[in-house]
């Protein structure tokens, strides 16, 4: 009996301490915020883009990314100097919070920002990002084509950000992103994630029309699973909807700036959100989102959101991986 007590006080001691030194799975957090800008011209943030930039300091990401639309531009009324200010507005509210919280910064360019029929506007983003390249805390795997389209790594994600501020993406960029995705750096990592201003497929009223998604949009799709792409992440619409496609995933943002937008043929409200991916180190394919609304701080559930979203262009069907394991 009593070498029975010495046996199991040794088993349990052995379990203690086998559990206290079993480091738990890192988690990698990926903060996506998106469309922050407010009327043309503005150099004003709506204040949810503030409580949104303190919520994510308490979180402390591993890196935040954006989905562009960061200045209000896209109109030929504007002038340099308006053009100028609004990117110092961004600076000043915006980029130096997130700087001061150490955390990398990886963003896309939207149609507010640079769109190519707006050539001011896109000198004026080009000039602003290349004064920030050194100070974004990315490792870059390629940066030749900063700021419209590069690729860099983080926690052993491969990120694309290219340049979808319209819906017609160059041949040059596909040939780029094959070479990218392609490469030892890509084939290495845990995941790739492609980040993009305009999504695939319209998932609210206003844009459920051409130009305002990825034109051919199904040779898209075929390009990013053929290339191993396992999430695009896109802004644009103003509401957040997870959505897949196969083993495409496929990510679509709220807006923390003006003009939330409600879901298509659905009755819930809009609503502003940001979204933390949240990357098990064990399993990274099998992410999944926590997405908030910054006035309330309240947790969207998916069983809150259609199964699907019927569009011009394509069927976007929730993604049932989205919510967790």
């Amino acid at each position: 009996m009593k070498h029975l007590l010495i046996a199991t006080l040794l088993l349990f001691t052995f379990v203690c301490l086998s559990w206290q030194e079993t480091p738990r799975a890192k988690t990698i957090k990926i903060a996506v915020i998106s469309d922050l800008n407010s009327s043309y011209g503005s150099t004003v943030y709506h204040p949810d883009v503030t409580t949104t930039l303190k919520a994510l300091d308490s979180i402390k990401p591993d890196i935040i990314l954006c989905g562009g639309d960061m200045v209000a531009g896209q109109k030929a009324s504007l002038s340099k100097t308006q053009l100028q200010n609004m990117w110092s507005s961004f600076d000043s509210n915006v980029l130096k919070p997130i700087q001061q919280s150490k955390v990398p910064f990886g963003f896309t360019v939207g149609n507010h920002d640079a769109s190519p029929n707006y050539q001011q506007d896109r000198q004026t983003a080009q000039e602003f990002w290349s004064t920030k390249r050194k100070h974004l805390g990315l490792e870059y795997v390629d940066d030749s084509n900063y700021p419209f389209y590069f690729s860099y790594q983080q926690n052993d994600i491969f990120f694309i950000s290219w340049d979808a501020a319209s819906a017609k993406i160059n041949q040059e960029v596909f040939d780029w992103m094959e070479k990218q995705l392609q490469s030892k750096a890509a084939k290495r990592a845990k995941l790739r994630v492609l980040l993009g201003h305009l999504p695939l497929y319209a998932i609210v009223a206003s844009k459920n029309k051409p130009g305002e998604v990825l034109a051919d949009n199904e040779n898209t799709a075929n390009f990013f699973k053929k290339n191993g792409i396992d999430l695009y992440i896109s802004g644009h619409q103003h509401a957040y909807y997870p959505a897949s496609e196969q083993q495409l995933r496929l990510l679509n943002t709220g807006c923390i700036g003006e003009g939330p937008r409600p879901l298509l043929g659905h009755d819930s409200p809009a609503t502003r959100t940001y979204t933390i991916i949240e990357v098990p180190a064990n399993n990274p394919k099998m992410f999944n989102y926590k997405t908030f609304t910054p006035n309330t701080g309240k947790q969207i559930e998916l069983s809150q959101l259609p199964d699907s979203i019927v569009g011009f262009n394509g069927v976007s069907k929730k993604d049932l991986k989205a919510g967790g394991l």
